[in-house]
Protein backbone atom coordinates (compact mmCIF):
# COMPACT_ATOMS: atom_id res chain seq x y z
CA UNK A 1 0.00 0.00 0.00
CA UNK A 2 2.78 2.43 0.93
CA UNK A 3 4.61 1.70 -2.32
CA UNK A 4 1.47 2.39 -4.35
CA UNK A 5 0.89 5.62 -2.45
CA UNK A 6 4.43 6.83 -3.06
CA UNK A 7 4.31 5.82 -6.72
CA UNK A 8 1.02 7.64 -7.35
CA UNK A 9 1.94 10.68 -5.27
CA UNK A 10 5.31 11.20 -6.92
CA UNK A 11 4.02 10.37 -10.40
CA UNK A 12 1.24 12.94 -10.16
CA UNK A 13 3.54 15.72 -8.99
CA UNK A 14 6.26 14.81 -11.47
CA UNK A 15 3.64 14.75 -14.17
CA UNK A 16 2.49 18.26 -13.22
CA UNK A 17 6.06 19.53 -13.30
CA UNK A 18 6.24 18.91 -17.04
CA UNK A 19 3.43 21.43 -17.48
CA UNK A 20 5.39 24.25 -15.79
CA UNK A 21 8.16 25.04 -18.26
CA UNK A 22 11.03 27.27 -17.16
CA UNK A 23 11.06 30.02 -19.77
CA UNK A 24 14.47 31.59 -20.05
CA UNK A 25 16.23 34.53 -21.61
CA UNK A 26 19.50 33.28 -23.00
CA UNK A 27 22.72 34.88 -21.89
CA UNK A 28 25.84 35.17 -24.05
CA UNK A 29 27.49 31.83 -24.72
CA UNK A 30 30.33 31.57 -27.20
CA UNK A 31 30.03 27.82 -27.83
CA UNK A 32 27.39 25.23 -27.14
CA UNK A 33 27.89 23.64 -23.73
CA UNK A 34 27.31 19.91 -23.30
CA UNK A 35 25.79 18.48 -20.14
CA UNK A 36 25.53 14.86 -19.00
CA UNK A 37 22.59 14.34 -16.65
CA UNK A 38 23.34 11.06 -14.89
CA UNK A 39 20.54 8.86 -13.51
CA UNK A 40 19.93 9.72 -9.87
CA UNK A 41 20.67 7.00 -7.36
CA UNK A 42 17.38 5.98 -5.70
CA UNK A 43 17.67 4.95 -2.05
CA UNK A 44 14.31 3.45 -1.10
CA UNK A 45 12.68 0.16 -0.25
CA UNK A 46 10.32 0.67 -3.20
CA UNK A 47 11.10 0.39 -6.90
CA UNK A 48 11.38 4.02 -8.02
CA UNK A 49 12.82 3.44 -11.50
CA UNK A 50 9.83 5.32 -12.95
CA UNK A 51 10.82 8.38 -10.91
CA UNK A 52 14.46 8.04 -11.95
CA UNK A 53 13.45 8.18 -15.62
CA UNK A 54 11.11 11.08 -14.99
CA UNK A 55 13.77 13.14 -13.22
CA UNK A 56 16.13 12.72 -16.19
CA UNK A 57 13.44 13.91 -18.62
CA UNK A 58 12.49 16.83 -16.41
CA UNK A 59 16.07 18.07 -15.89
CA UNK A 60 16.86 17.63 -19.58
CA UNK A 61 13.89 19.75 -20.62
CA UNK A 62 14.70 22.44 -18.02
CA UNK A 63 18.39 22.80 -18.88
CA UNK A 64 18.35 22.37 -22.65
CA UNK A 65 18.71 25.54 -24.75
CA UNK A 66 19.06 24.82 -28.52
CA UNK A 67 22.37 26.05 -29.87
CA UNK A 68 23.67 26.95 -26.40
CA UNK A 69 23.14 24.04 -24.01
CA UNK A 70 22.91 20.46 -25.30
CA UNK A 71 21.86 17.57 -23.03
CA UNK A 72 23.55 14.27 -23.83
CA UNK A 73 21.14 11.43 -24.62
CA UNK A 74 20.37 8.85 -21.94
CA UNK A 75 21.60 5.86 -23.97
CA UNK A 76 25.12 7.33 -24.35
CA UNK A 77 25.30 8.15 -20.64
CA UNK A 78 24.10 4.70 -19.57
CA UNK A 79 26.66 3.00 -21.81
CA UNK A 80 29.50 5.09 -20.36
CA UNK A 81 28.37 4.50 -16.76
CA UNK A 82 28.34 0.76 -17.40
CA UNK A 83 31.95 0.95 -18.63
CA UNK A 84 32.88 3.12 -15.63
CA UNK A 85 31.90 0.33 -13.25
CA UNK A 86 34.63 -1.85 -14.77
CA UNK A 87 37.40 0.69 -14.03
CA UNK A 88 38.87 1.00 -10.50
CA UNK A 89 39.00 4.81 -10.71
CA UNK A 90 35.28 5.21 -11.44
CA UNK A 91 33.73 2.11 -9.90
CA UNK A 92 31.01 2.57 -7.30
CA UNK A 93 28.67 5.50 -6.52
CA UNK A 94 29.39 8.78 -8.28
CA UNK A 95 31.21 11.62 -6.57
CA UNK A 96 32.71 14.84 -7.92
CA UNK A 97 36.12 13.39 -8.86
CA UNK A 98 34.61 10.36 -10.62
CA UNK A 99 32.10 12.59 -12.40
CA UNK A 100 34.94 14.69 -13.85
CA UNK A 101 36.68 11.60 -15.20
CA UNK A 102 33.48 10.31 -16.76
CA UNK A 103 32.69 13.78 -18.10
CA UNK A 104 36.06 13.99 -19.86
CA UNK A 105 35.48 10.56 -21.41
CA UNK A 106 32.08 11.71 -22.64
CA UNK A 107 33.46 15.01 -23.96
CA UNK A 108 30.98 17.15 -21.99
CA UNK A 109 31.45 20.40 -20.10
CA UNK A 110 29.31 19.56 -17.08
CA UNK A 111 28.08 16.47 -15.26
CA UNK A 112 24.97 16.56 -13.08
CA UNK A 113 24.34 13.72 -10.63
CA UNK A 114 22.63 13.11 -7.30
CA UNK A 115 20.54 10.81 -5.18
CA UNK A 116 17.04 10.64 -3.74
CA UNK A 117 16.50 8.99 -0.36
CA UNK A 118 13.06 8.11 0.98
CA UNK A 119 12.39 7.23 4.59
CA UNK A 120 8.71 6.83 5.37
CA UNK A 121 6.99 9.78 3.71
CA UNK A 122 10.01 12.09 3.97
CA UNK A 123 12.40 12.70 1.10
CA UNK A 124 16.03 13.83 0.99
CA UNK A 125 17.48 15.21 -2.24
CA UNK A 126 21.24 15.71 -2.81
CA UNK A 127 22.46 17.08 -6.15
CA UNK A 128 25.85 18.10 -7.56
CA UNK A 129 26.72 19.97 -10.76
CA UNK A 130 30.39 19.47 -11.70
CA UNK A 131 32.40 21.64 -14.10
CA UNK A 132 34.55 19.05 -15.91
CA UNK A 133 37.23 21.62 -16.78
CA UNK A 134 37.29 22.77 -13.12
CA UNK A 135 36.99 26.43 -14.13
CA UNK A 136 34.18 27.00 -11.66
CA UNK A 137 33.37 25.52 -8.22
CA UNK A 138 30.99 22.57 -7.99
CA UNK A 139 27.38 23.45 -7.24
CA UNK A 140 25.84 21.30 -4.50
CA UNK A 141 22.28 21.24 -3.20
CA UNK A 142 20.83 19.35 -0.23
CA UNK A 143 17.11 19.59 0.44
CA UNK A 144 14.49 17.74 2.44
CA UNK A 145 10.72 17.53 2.14
CA UNK A 146 7.88 15.98 4.09
CA UNK A 147 5.97 14.71 1.05
CA UNK A 148 7.27 12.43 -1.75
CA UNK A 149 6.04 14.68 -4.53
CA UNK A 150 7.84 17.74 -3.14
CA UNK A 151 11.12 16.43 -4.59
CA UNK A 152 9.89 17.66 -7.97
CA UNK A 153 9.33 21.21 -6.75
CA UNK A 154 12.78 21.26 -5.20
CA UNK A 155 14.38 19.89 -8.36
CA UNK A 156 12.61 22.52 -10.43
CA UNK A 157 14.12 25.23 -8.24
CA UNK A 158 17.55 23.62 -8.58
CA UNK A 159 17.25 23.63 -12.38
CA UNK A 160 16.36 27.32 -12.29
CA UNK A 161 19.39 28.08 -10.10
CA UNK A 162 21.71 26.12 -12.40
CA UNK A 163 20.39 28.05 -15.39
CA UNK A 164 21.10 31.31 -13.60
CA UNK A 165 24.50 30.56 -12.10
CA UNK A 166 26.04 28.34 -14.79
CA UNK A 167 24.44 29.45 -18.05
CA UNK A 168 23.51 33.04 -17.17
CA UNK A 169 19.87 32.45 -18.05
CA UNK A 170 17.20 34.17 -16.03
CA UNK A 171 13.53 33.19 -15.73
CA UNK A 172 11.36 35.20 -18.03
CA UNK A 173 8.81 37.38 -16.26
CA UNK A 174 5.43 37.33 -17.95
CA UNK A 175 3.57 40.63 -17.80
CA UNK A 176 -0.02 40.34 -19.01
CA UNK A 177 -1.48 43.04 -21.20
CA UNK A 178 -3.77 45.51 -19.53
CA UNK A 179 -7.41 44.55 -19.91
CA UNK A 180 -9.28 46.56 -22.50
CA UNK A 181 -12.98 47.18 -22.38
CA UNK A 182 -13.36 48.32 -25.99
CA UNK A 183 -16.47 47.15 -27.74
CA UNK A 184 -16.28 44.92 -30.77
CA UNK A 185 -18.42 45.77 -33.80
CA UNK A 186 -20.98 43.24 -32.60
CA UNK A 187 -21.44 45.16 -29.34
CA UNK A 188 -19.90 42.33 -27.29
CA UNK A 189 -16.96 42.90 -24.93
CA UNK A 190 -13.71 42.52 -26.84
CA UNK A 191 -10.90 40.44 -25.35
CA UNK A 192 -7.49 41.93 -24.67
CA UNK A 193 -6.00 39.00 -26.58
CA UNK A 194 -5.84 39.32 -30.36
CA UNK A 195 -4.17 36.96 -32.75
CA UNK A 196 -1.94 38.40 -35.45
CA UNK A 197 -2.45 35.63 -38.01
CA UNK A 198 -5.37 35.01 -40.31
CA UNK A 199 -8.24 32.97 -38.94
CA UNK A 200 -11.99 32.78 -39.50
CA UNK A 201 -12.40 32.89 -35.71
CA UNK A 202 -12.20 36.43 -34.33
CA UNK A 203 -13.06 38.56 -31.30
CA UNK A 204 -11.97 36.24 -28.51
CA UNK A 205 -13.90 37.00 -25.32
CA UNK A 206 -14.26 35.33 -21.93
CA UNK A 207 -17.83 34.37 -21.06
CA UNK A 208 -17.44 32.42 -17.83
CA UNK A 209 -14.83 31.35 -15.29
CA UNK A 210 -15.26 28.74 -12.58
CA UNK A 211 -13.49 26.72 -9.94
CA UNK A 212 -13.58 23.07 -10.95
CA UNK A 213 -13.17 21.02 -14.10
CA UNK A 214 -15.63 21.87 -16.87
CA UNK A 215 -15.59 18.72 -18.99
CA UNK A 216 -18.49 19.40 -21.36
CA UNK A 217 -20.73 22.13 -22.77
CA UNK A 218 -23.74 22.59 -25.03
CA UNK A 219 -26.17 25.37 -25.99
CA UNK A 220 -29.95 25.49 -26.40
CA UNK A 221 -33.27 26.55 -24.91
CA UNK A 222 -33.65 24.16 -21.99
CA UNK A 223 -36.20 26.11 -19.91
CA UNK A 224 -38.75 27.00 -22.59
CA UNK A 225 -38.32 30.79 -22.43
CA UNK A 226 -37.43 31.01 -26.15
CA UNK A 227 -33.89 32.09 -25.23
CA UNK A 228 -30.82 29.90 -25.31
CA UNK A 229 -28.91 28.79 -22.26
CA UNK A 230 -25.48 27.18 -21.98
CA UNK A 231 -25.33 23.88 -20.10
CA UNK A 232 -21.98 22.81 -18.67
CA UNK A 233 -21.01 19.67 -16.80
CA UNK A 234 -18.42 18.93 -14.14
CA UNK A 235 -17.47 15.36 -13.17
CA UNK A 236 -20.43 15.14 -10.77
CA UNK A 237 -22.66 18.14 -11.47
CA UNK A 238 -24.66 19.92 -14.16
CA UNK A 239 -24.92 23.73 -14.30
CA UNK A 240 -27.17 25.94 -16.43
CA UNK A 241 -25.91 29.39 -17.44
CA UNK A 242 -27.70 32.42 -18.89
CA UNK A 243 -26.25 35.35 -20.81
CA UNK A 244 -26.45 38.79 -19.23
CA UNK A 245 -26.10 42.26 -20.71
CA UNK A 246 -22.64 42.69 -19.20
CA UNK A 247 -21.34 40.12 -21.67
CA UNK A 248 -21.05 37.20 -19.26
CA UNK A 249 -22.73 33.89 -18.56
CA UNK A 250 -24.08 33.54 -15.03
CA UNK A 251 -25.28 30.37 -13.23
CA UNK A 252 -29.02 30.04 -12.71
CA UNK A 253 -29.33 26.37 -11.76
CA UNK A 254 -27.00 23.64 -10.51
CA UNK A 255 -27.94 19.96 -10.38
CA UNK A 256 -25.76 17.63 -8.32
CA UNK A 257 -25.13 14.15 -9.62
CA UNK A 258 -23.93 11.05 -7.76
CA UNK A 259 -20.31 11.06 -6.56
CA UNK A 260 -19.77 7.42 -7.47
CA UNK A 261 -20.40 8.00 -11.16
CA UNK A 262 -18.43 10.02 -13.73
CA UNK A 263 -20.12 12.41 -16.15
CA UNK A 264 -18.47 12.15 -19.58
CA UNK A 265 -20.38 14.60 -21.77
CA UNK A 266 -23.46 16.76 -22.30
CA UNK A 267 -25.62 17.54 -25.33
CA UNK A 268 -28.67 19.78 -25.73
CA UNK A 269 -31.36 19.30 -28.41
CA UNK A 270 -35.09 18.82 -28.89
CA UNK A 271 -35.17 15.17 -29.91
CA UNK A 272 -38.67 14.29 -28.71
CA UNK A 273 -40.17 17.20 -30.69
CA UNK A 274 -42.11 18.90 -27.91
CA UNK A 275 -40.58 22.33 -28.51
CA UNK A 276 -38.15 22.29 -25.57
CA UNK A 277 -34.54 21.12 -25.67
CA UNK A 278 -33.63 18.11 -23.57
CA UNK A 279 -30.30 17.72 -21.74
CA UNK A 280 -28.49 14.47 -22.59
CA UNK A 281 -25.98 13.33 -19.98
CA UNK A 282 -23.52 10.55 -20.73
CA UNK A 283 -21.88 9.06 -17.65
CA UNK A 284 -20.01 5.91 -16.65
CA UNK A 285 -20.24 3.95 -13.40
CA UNK A 286 -16.79 3.69 -11.84
CA UNK A 287 -17.18 0.18 -10.43
CA UNK A 288 -18.98 -1.60 -13.23
CA UNK A 289 -17.56 0.43 -16.11
CA UNK A 290 -21.03 0.52 -17.68
CA UNK A 291 -22.73 3.59 -19.11
CA UNK A 292 -25.69 4.86 -17.07
CA UNK A 293 -26.81 7.85 -19.10
CA UNK A 294 -30.04 9.79 -18.81
CA UNK A 295 -32.10 12.67 -20.21
CA UNK A 296 -33.28 15.75 -18.30
CA UNK A 297 -36.20 17.95 -19.32
CA UNK A 298 -37.63 21.05 -17.69
CA UNK A 299 -41.10 20.35 -16.30
CA UNK A 300 -42.65 23.07 -14.20
CA UNK A 301 -39.34 24.86 -13.48
CA UNK A 302 -37.74 21.61 -12.34
CA UNK A 303 -35.44 19.41 -14.38
CA UNK A 304 -36.63 15.81 -14.29
CA UNK A 305 -35.17 12.55 -15.54
CA UNK A 306 -37.43 11.42 -18.40
CA UNK A 307 -35.44 8.35 -19.45
CA UNK A 308 -34.04 6.42 -16.50
CA UNK A 309 -30.63 4.79 -16.80
CA UNK A 310 -29.77 4.25 -20.45
CA UNK A 311 -26.95 1.72 -21.06
CA UNK A 312 -25.56 3.81 -23.93
CA UNK A 313 -22.99 6.45 -24.74
CA UNK A 314 -24.94 9.40 -26.20
CA UNK A 315 -24.01 12.03 -28.77
CA UNK A 316 -26.18 14.60 -30.55
CA UNK A 317 -24.92 15.36 -34.06
CA UNK A 318 -26.04 18.49 -35.92
CA UNK A 319 -25.44 18.91 -39.63
CA UNK A 320 -24.11 22.48 -39.99
CA UNK A 321 -25.55 23.36 -36.61
CA UNK A 322 -29.05 22.21 -37.63
CA UNK A 323 -31.14 19.04 -37.82
CA UNK A 324 -30.08 17.45 -34.51
CA UNK A 325 -29.96 13.66 -34.44
CA UNK A 326 -29.31 11.63 -31.29
CA UNK A 327 -26.97 8.67 -31.70
CA UNK A 328 -26.01 6.01 -29.17
CA UNK A 329 -23.42 3.30 -28.80
CA UNK A 330 -23.96 0.22 -26.71
CA UNK A 331 -22.05 0.14 -23.45
CA UNK A 332 -20.02 -2.80 -22.29
CA UNK A 333 -17.12 -3.75 -20.05
CA UNK A 334 -14.76 -3.84 -23.03
CA UNK A 335 -14.66 -0.07 -23.26
CA UNK A 336 -16.00 2.75 -25.43
CA UNK A 337 -14.13 1.69 -28.60
CA UNK A 338 -15.35 -1.88 -28.75
CA UNK A 339 -19.06 -2.08 -29.52
CA UNK A 340 -20.23 -1.98 -33.13
CA UNK A 341 -23.83 -1.62 -31.99
CA UNK A 342 -24.31 2.05 -32.90
CA UNK A 343 -27.73 3.41 -33.77
CA UNK A 344 -29.97 6.44 -34.12
CA UNK A 345 -32.18 6.94 -31.06
CA UNK A 346 -35.91 7.38 -31.58
CA UNK A 347 -38.02 9.38 -29.13
CA UNK A 348 -41.70 8.49 -29.17
CA UNK A 349 -44.32 7.84 -26.55
CA UNK A 350 -42.12 9.30 -23.84
CA UNK A 351 -39.41 6.70 -24.40
CA UNK A 352 -36.00 6.63 -26.05
CA UNK A 353 -35.51 3.47 -28.09
CA UNK A 354 -32.93 2.10 -30.56
CA UNK A 355 -33.60 2.93 -34.20
CA UNK A 356 -31.69 2.60 -37.45
CA UNK A 357 -28.24 1.05 -37.01
CA UNK A 358 -25.06 2.68 -38.28
CA UNK A 359 -22.27 0.75 -39.92
CA UNK A 360 -19.03 1.75 -38.23
CA UNK A 361 -15.37 0.66 -38.51
CA UNK A 362 -13.46 -1.19 -35.80
CA UNK A 363 -12.27 0.99 -32.95
CA UNK A 364 -15.14 3.44 -33.33
CA UNK A 365 -16.45 5.67 -30.54
CA UNK A 366 -19.61 7.73 -30.85
CA UNK A 367 -18.32 10.29 -28.33
CA UNK A 368 -16.17 12.07 -30.93
CA UNK A 369 -18.43 11.44 -33.93
CA UNK A 370 -19.76 14.15 -36.20
CA UNK A 371 -21.35 14.12 -39.64
CA UNK A 372 -19.43 15.05 -42.78
CA UNK A 373 -21.86 17.13 -44.82
CA UNK A 374 -22.15 19.65 -47.60
CA UNK A 375 -23.54 23.15 -47.02
CA UNK A 376 -27.07 21.87 -47.57
CA UNK A 377 -26.64 19.39 -44.72
CA UNK A 378 -26.50 16.24 -46.85
CA UNK A 379 -24.47 13.60 -45.00
CA UNK A 380 -21.76 11.91 -47.08
CA UNK A 381 -19.87 10.25 -44.26
CA UNK A 382 -18.92 10.53 -40.61
CA UNK A 383 -15.80 11.48 -38.70
CA UNK A 384 -14.43 10.43 -35.30
CA UNK A 385 -11.14 10.43 -33.39
CA UNK A 386 -9.43 7.08 -32.87
CA UNK A 387 -7.79 6.11 -29.58
CA UNK A 388 -4.38 7.22 -30.84
CA UNK A 389 -5.62 10.64 -31.94
CA UNK A 390 -6.14 10.01 -35.65
CA UNK A 391 -9.07 11.82 -37.25
CA UNK A 392 -10.84 9.18 -39.35
CA UNK A 393 -13.60 9.51 -41.94
CA UNK A 394 -15.78 6.57 -42.95
CA UNK A 395 -18.65 6.25 -45.41
CA UNK A 396 -22.22 5.11 -44.91
CA UNK A 397 -21.12 1.50 -45.50
CA UNK A 398 -18.76 1.71 -42.53
CA UNK A 399 -15.59 1.63 -44.64
CA UNK A 400 -12.74 3.99 -43.74
CA UNK A 401 -12.08 6.46 -46.55
CA UNK A 402 -9.38 8.53 -44.88
CA UNK A 403 -7.32 8.51 -41.70
CA UNK A 404 -4.91 11.25 -40.67
CA UNK A 405 -1.90 11.60 -38.41
CA UNK A 406 -1.86 11.12 -34.65
CA UNK A 407 -2.11 13.98 -32.22
CA UNK A 408 -5.73 15.17 -32.20
CA UNK A 409 -8.04 15.01 -29.22
CA UNK A 410 -6.66 14.39 -25.76
CA UNK A 411 -8.57 14.28 -22.47
CA UNK A 412 -8.30 13.24 -18.84
CA UNK A 413 -11.55 11.27 -19.08
CA UNK A 414 -10.38 7.72 -18.48
CA UNK A 415 -12.16 4.40 -18.87
CA UNK A 416 -10.60 1.73 -16.67
CA UNK A 417 -11.28 -1.90 -17.45
CA UNK A 418 -12.47 -3.93 -14.51
CA UNK A 419 -11.25 -7.50 -14.39
CA UNK A 420 -12.27 -10.27 -12.02
CA UNK A 421 -9.56 -11.60 -9.73
CA UNK A 422 -10.33 -15.33 -9.74
CA UNK A 423 -8.49 -15.85 -6.44
CA UNK A 424 -10.17 -13.15 -4.34
CA UNK A 425 -13.30 -12.97 -6.56
CA UNK A 426 -13.00 -9.18 -6.41
CA UNK A 427 -12.23 -6.68 -9.11
CA UNK A 428 -8.64 -6.03 -10.10
CA UNK A 429 -7.35 -2.84 -11.63
CA UNK A 430 -6.65 -3.30 -15.31
CA UNK A 431 -5.65 -1.24 -18.29
CA UNK A 432 -7.82 1.50 -19.68
CA UNK A 433 -8.39 3.95 -22.51
CA UNK A 434 -9.19 7.64 -22.80
CA UNK A 435 -12.38 9.05 -24.25
CA UNK A 436 -11.73 11.52 -27.07
CA UNK A 437 -13.40 14.96 -27.18
CA UNK A 438 -16.06 16.16 -29.58
CA UNK A 439 -15.46 17.17 -33.20
CA UNK A 440 -17.75 19.54 -35.11
CA UNK A 441 -18.56 20.21 -38.76
CA UNK A 442 -19.60 23.76 -39.63
CA UNK A 443 -19.26 26.36 -42.38
CA UNK A 444 -16.96 28.51 -40.24
CA UNK A 445 -16.15 31.21 -42.78
CA UNK A 446 -19.67 31.30 -44.29
CA UNK A 447 -18.09 30.59 -47.68
CA UNK A 448 -20.27 27.65 -48.62
CA UNK A 449 -17.71 25.00 -47.71
CA UNK A 450 -17.82 22.86 -44.61
CA UNK A 451 -14.99 22.82 -42.08
CA UNK A 452 -14.09 20.25 -39.46
CA UNK A 453 -13.43 21.90 -36.09
CA UNK A 454 -11.11 19.69 -34.04
CA UNK A 455 -9.36 19.84 -30.68
CA UNK A 456 -5.64 19.15 -30.35
CA UNK A 457 -4.29 19.05 -26.78
CA UNK A 458 -0.54 18.69 -26.17
CA UNK A 459 0.33 16.39 -23.26
CA UNK A 460 3.19 17.72 -21.13
CA UNK A 461 5.01 14.42 -20.54
CA UNK A 462 4.28 12.66 -23.83
CA UNK A 463 1.81 10.28 -22.12
CA UNK A 464 4.75 8.93 -20.09
CA UNK A 465 2.66 8.39 -16.96
CA UNK A 466 -0.15 6.31 -18.43
CA UNK A 467 -3.53 7.34 -17.11
CA UNK A 468 -2.20 10.47 -15.39
CA UNK A 469 -2.17 13.33 -17.89
CA UNK A 470 -1.54 17.03 -17.83
CA UNK A 471 -1.71 19.38 -20.77
CA UNK A 472 0.64 22.28 -21.49
CA UNK A 473 -1.15 23.70 -24.52
CA UNK A 474 -4.14 23.34 -26.80
CA UNK A 475 -5.29 24.24 -30.28
CA UNK A 476 -8.69 24.55 -31.89
CA UNK A 477 -8.10 23.81 -35.55
CA UNK A 478 -10.32 24.20 -38.62
CA UNK A 479 -9.70 21.72 -41.42
CA UNK A 480 -11.06 21.55 -44.96
CA UNK A 481 -12.13 18.34 -46.71
CA UNK A 482 -10.91 17.65 -50.23
CA UNK A 483 -10.20 14.65 -52.45
CA UNK A 484 -6.91 14.05 -50.64
CA UNK A 485 -8.39 14.21 -47.15
CA UNK A 486 -8.48 16.76 -44.36
CA UNK A 487 -5.97 19.57 -44.27
CA UNK A 488 -5.62 22.65 -42.11
CA UNK A 489 -6.90 25.70 -44.00
CA UNK A 490 -6.32 28.31 -41.29
CA UNK A 491 -3.83 28.92 -38.51
CA UNK A 492 -5.14 27.20 -35.35
CA UNK A 493 -6.32 29.14 -32.31
CA UNK A 494 -3.83 28.42 -29.55
CA UNK A 495 -4.26 28.64 -25.79
CA UNK A 496 -2.56 27.39 -22.67
CA UNK A 497 -4.11 24.52 -20.72
CA UNK A 498 -6.50 21.89 -22.08
CA UNK A 499 -9.56 22.32 -24.28
CA UNK A 500 -12.27 19.99 -23.03
CA UNK A 501 -15.17 20.74 -25.37
CA UNK A 502 -16.38 22.93 -28.23
CA UNK A 503 -19.87 24.00 -29.29
CA UNK A 504 -21.48 26.19 -31.93
CA UNK A 505 -24.47 28.18 -30.67
CA UNK A 506 -26.26 31.49 -30.29
CA UNK A 507 -25.44 31.81 -26.59
CA UNK A 508 -26.36 35.54 -26.39
CA UNK A 509 -29.54 35.30 -28.49
CA UNK A 510 -28.19 37.74 -31.09
CA UNK A 511 -29.17 35.50 -34.02
CA UNK A 512 -25.44 34.98 -34.69
CA UNK A 513 -23.65 31.69 -34.21
CA UNK A 514 -20.41 31.67 -32.22
CA UNK A 515 -17.83 29.00 -31.48
CA UNK A 516 -17.61 28.40 -27.74
CA UNK A 517 -14.56 26.74 -26.26
CA UNK A 518 -14.40 25.23 -22.76
CA UNK A 519 -10.89 24.84 -21.43
CA UNK A 520 -9.02 24.20 -18.21
CA UNK A 521 -6.61 27.04 -17.55
CA UNK A 522 -5.10 25.47 -14.43
CA UNK A 523 -5.45 21.87 -13.29
CA UNK A 524 -4.86 20.75 -9.71
CA UNK A 525 -4.50 16.99 -9.20
CA UNK A 526 -5.38 17.19 -5.51
CA UNK A 527 -8.15 19.80 -5.25
CA UNK A 528 -10.98 20.19 -7.72
CA UNK A 529 -11.73 23.64 -6.30
CA UNK A 530 -8.20 24.76 -7.16
CA UNK A 531 -8.74 23.74 -10.78
CA UNK A 532 -9.66 26.77 -12.92
CA UNK A 533 -11.87 26.47 -16.00
CA UNK A 534 -13.12 29.02 -18.52
CA UNK A 535 -15.48 29.37 -21.45
CA UNK A 536 -14.46 31.68 -24.27
CA UNK A 537 -16.24 32.52 -27.51
CA UNK A 538 -15.21 33.47 -31.02
CA UNK A 539 -17.16 35.11 -33.82
CA UNK A 540 -17.12 33.03 -36.99
CA UNK A 541 -16.53 35.29 -39.98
Amino acid sequence: MLENYIRKSVAVILFCAFAIPVFVLSGHCETEKKVAVCPFQMNAAQDLSFLQKGLFSMLSSRLADPGKVMILDRETIDAMLAKAQAAPETKGPLNASKAKLIGRALGVDYVLFGNVTMFGQSVSLDTTMVDVSANTPDLTFSRQAEQPGAVITELDLIATQINQEVFNRKPEVFVPQAAQQAQAPSGRPQSEYRDSYASPLTNHRVLFAANGEIIGMSCGDVDGDKKNEVVIVYPHAIEILKYTENGRLVPVKKIQDAKYIQIISVDVADINGNGMDEIFITRVHGDSGLAKSYVLENQGNAYKDISGNLPWYLRVVKANGKHPILYAQESGKKGPYNSSNVFRVNAAGGKFTPGEKLKVPAGFSVMSMTAVTDAAGTVSGRLFTEQDGRLTIFNTAGAVEWSGEKGYGGTRLYYEFKEIDHITHGTAEGKGVFFQPRNLVYDVGADGTMDVIAIKNTEAAGNFFGKIRNYKGAEVETLAWSEVGLSSDHAPRKMSGQVTDIAVGDYDNSSKQSLMVAFIKKYDNFSSQDTKSMIVAYDME
